[in-house]
């Protein structure tokens, strides 16, 4: 039995009291390959609209015609009673209708009712990138990506119309495909399995507040269980959420911290880049190069004339350099970095002039 991930209980609290509505050709499929999602769902609680052309029997599904909820919202009355009475409906897609006609139905009943999350189950899954699935497309990109007729794998572009249609529609907030084996880790990860489609760019970064502090928190504990970060004391984890930066999914989920410390190294205009995690998903994402960009940009504006970063971590080292930092001697580093430290221990300072 696999473990629960850490980020599940995250999601769930996000999820809670909320509306999802999924969208599945045969809703067997869900309860073969994702019953347990559902159910955790189900006990969350999340109210749950399913839309699809085959049940199972006993799932007591209604059939509304696309004409009469865009004409009349009294239509929707009978479902949006046993929505709040059951926490699950059930929904036939209307007959003859392909996938597209299926999408643009979803889409249109989703924003009639107010759903902010619509979830496209299908054996295809997420956007082919050519090197791998797309975590993530904000409708910009999609946009382009529909403009220039570029090939997503098995999707039709009048498929990804529809899905470019939700989330500009101002209710819809985020469009997953996923495929119903990977429901679970779609919806309860940071890795997902297959791609989250929003309106607006996926990453923002901004200081972080004391309200973000427990979040931030649970990110660098994580980076130090993964090897990605040194263990700090509370004093100097405090120190660094103080002078922390948090990268946001969505505004509301943080998807990386990282610290600029300037106050030890003041006099001689240098900063620290400290505790710079990114959370699993993201990590393809470029939320590390936004954040190191964030900060060029602050130490730029506060005068600064170089920033550097210590890591023992390949990966954090091989990163670094590819954000235009280059290896240097521990000397070049302000000396104050290493009080109280052996010389025996020093890890790859790098360093990069602004």
């Amino acid at each position: 039995m696999q473990p629960e991930p850490p980020e599940k209980q995250f999601y769930l609290k996000d999820f809670r009291n909320r509306a999802i509505l999924f969208q599945v050709e045969d809703a067997r499929d869900l309860d073969r390959y994702a019953a347990d999602a559902l159910k955790d769902l189900d006990e969350n609680p999340t109210l749950v609209i399913v839309v699809a052309k085959r049940f199972a029997r006993g799932r007591r599904p209604l059939r509304l015609a696309r004409r009469d909820f865009e004409k009349s919202p009294a239509s929707l009355v009978p479902l949006a009673e046993r929505l709040l009475h059951e926490r699950r409906v059930n929904v036939y897609w209307p007959r003859g209708f392909g996938s597209v006609r299926a999408l643009a139905y979803s889409r249109q009943l989703a924003e009639r009712l107010g759903v902010g999350k619509l979830v496209i189950v299908d054996e295809r899954g997420g956007l082919d990138a050519g090197s791998g699935t797309r975590s993530f497309v904000h409708a910009a990109a999609l946009a382009r990506v529909v403009r220039a007729e570029e090939d997503c794998g098995d999707w039709a572009l009048a498929e990804l119309t529809q899905v470019l249609a939700a989330v500009r529609s101002e209710v819809v907030e985020a469009v997953n495909l996923t495929t119903a084996e990977g429901l679970g880790e779609e919806l309860f990860t940071y890795h997902g399995s297959g791609t989250l489609v929003t309106a607006d760019e996926y990453c923002t970064v901004d200081r972080l507040g004391v309200e973000q502090f427990h979040d931030a928190e649970r990110l660098l504990a994580r980076g130090e269980r993964e090897g990605y970060l040194l263990a700090r004391n509370e004093e100097s984890k405090q120190r660094l959420l103080l002078a922390g930066y948090g990268a946001w999914f969505g505004r509301t989920r943080l998807a990386g911290v990282c610290g600029l410390e300037t106050e030890t190294y003041r006099r001689k205009r240098v900063g620290e880049v400290v505790g710079l995690y990114t959370i699993t998903r993201f990590q393809g994402e470029g939320v590390g190069v936004r954040m190191i960009d964030h900060l060029v940009a602050v130490a730029r504006k506060e005068r600064l004339r170089a920033l550097f970063a210590c890591s023992s971590n390949a990966r954090a080292v091989a990163f670094f350099e590819r954000c235009g930092f280059r290896q240097v001697d521990p000397d070049k580093a302000p000396s104050a970095k290493w009080v109280g430290r052996r010389s025996d221990s020093m890890p790859v300072v790098l360093w990069r002039d602004l």
